[in-house]
């Protein structure tokens, strides 16, 4: 009965596995047939845990409530993050803010046009991240798109913010409002690949959606779900995935592509370490940004709405990277 059962969720993972290439995506064929054998070594533990409760006169009922995945098989955030104020805010700590956990990821960025009113733009984003962080700890189950809703709603400050939220669980469940987003990256061998880049919102040229005290309703998040393989009660992922996830200072300044040669880089010299990843990343992004002749993702972007804009764009600066680990 066993190699019946395990047979057929092998088969399932296996035809997942096809139905993915023909979509397009990439496939680590070394971590997929570790984590086969992680299934097999799994379920021949669960049989013999069946074995012995049958054994012991347990009904086949009792045994069924038993969770196959363990909670060493539950899904977490190796994170670290960096961050550069914009040269002319140092003093104060730039506009930028964050939150990280090992099961959620968050960044904020206060729209800088609320200086030409008195306001600091820093403290809109600050508290954002205060209120998704509280309100996250409360419900730890709540969807990235309602955490927003939520966290936006609970901020009194005056200002508004773009905002990047992702949390992980059996799926990676992701929300922005505006230019903040992420970017993901699959091992392939020796060296990652870019899987999937958000694409950011705008009103605009340089006119994010935003939400705050004035700006745009927070039910405008854009909410992107990343299937994490579920075959019954088998979870079935690729350990090893990295996320970026950053402000507009990260994007305008260095396209995902360029993350990538980063990522590659960094760890055939150093290893993986997301906290030195991420200030790696921070600290090329800064260097562009001051950079007059570069020609930036801002400055292309620029172009193609029949702006002149030459070079980096000076700004704040925030980088999560983020290894998807159990």
């Amino acid at each position: 009965m066993k190699d019946i059962v395990l047979d057929e969720e092998i088969s399932k993972i296996r035809q997942y596995i096809e139905d993915r290439l023909k979509q397009g995506f990439l496939i680590n064929t070394k971590m997929v047939d570790k984590q086969i054998k992680r299934v097999q070594q799994n379920m021949m533990r669960y049989f013999k845990q069946i074995h012995s409760h049958l054994l012991a006169g347990a009904s086949l009922a009792y045994v069924g409530q038993s969770s196959f995945c363990s909670s060493k098989n539950e899904y977490y955030f190796n994170y670290g993050s960096y961050m550069i104020p914009h040269p002319d805010k140092v003093a104060k700590g730039g506009e930028d803010a964050l939150f990280t956990h090992r099961n959620l990821i968050s960044v904020a960025d206060g729209v800088g046009g609320w200086a030409d009113y008195g306001v600091d733009p820093g403290l809109y984003s600050k508290e954002l991240c205060l209120r998704i962080k509280e309100i996250y700890l409360k419900d730890t189950q709540i969807d990235s798109k309602q955490l927003i809703i939520q966290a936006a709603k609970a901020t009194k400050a005056t200002g508004s913010s773009t905002v990047c939220v992702m949390k992980i669980g059996q799926t990676i469940d992701a929300s922005f409002v505006g230019d903040s987003g992420y970017a993901i990256y699959r091992k392939k061998e020796n060296e990652y690949e870019l899987l999937f880049k958000s694409e950011e919102q705008q009103r605009s040229f340089n006119f994010p959606l935003q939400i705050g005290s004035e700006g745009d309703s927070p039910t405008v998040a854009k909410q992107e779900k990343h299937d994490v393989l579920s075959v019954q009660k088998i979870v079935y992922c690729f350990q090893g995935d990295l996320i970026v996830l950053g402000t507009d200072g990260l994007f305008d300044n260095i396209q995902a592509k360029q993350i990538l040669i980063i990522i590659n880089d960094h760890i055939k010299s150093s290893g993986l370490n997301p906290q030195a990843l991420s200030q790696s990343i921070a600290e090329y992004a800064y260097r562009l940004s001051l950079d007059k002749n570069y020609n930036s993702p801002f400055a292309q972007n620029a172009y193609k709405h029949r702006l002149h804009f030459k070079g980096g764009k000076s700004d704040d600066i925030t980088v999560v990277v983020a290894e998807l680990d159990i």
